[in-house]
């Protein structure tokens, strides 16, 4: 599967941007990191609002998923933090391990052999 990290949703059915077969729009400042990617799809996503299947789009002509030579589809994710009017919720914020908290389990895996 091919990537490309986008800016603007527009650019899943425009031909200079329509390169890859899933877009991940907005992730995070950590959008190269495949941990951060995943953690802001599998806390972020709403899969009725937030995925965009794009029909009849270019694609490269050596992409064999396709049924037709150039012209496929692609899917767009929007894994960014939500504003007002997207969602009811209140958007939650991430949270982080205190040091110590960390250090004492790191230690602990090791004195476990894991």
């Amino acid at each position: 599967m091919s990537t490309t990290l986008t800016a603007h949703p527009t650019h899943l059915t425009d031909p200079p941007h329509a390169t890859g077969s899933v877009s991940l729009v907005g992730a995070g400042p950590g959008d190269r990191d495949w941990k951060e990617v995943i953690w802001a799809i599998t806390t972020r996503v709403d899969p009725a609002r937030d995925t965009l299947l794009a029909e009849n789009t270019p694609i490269d002509t050596l992409d064999f998923a396709s049924p037709v030579a150039g012209l496929g589809s692609k899917m767009g994710i929007d894994a960014t933090n939500k504003w007002p009017g997207e969602t009811a919720r209140k958007w939650g914020t991430p949270i982080s391990m205190d040091a110590a908290v960390k250090k004492r389990v790191d230690d602990l895996w090791k004195e476990l052999g894991l």
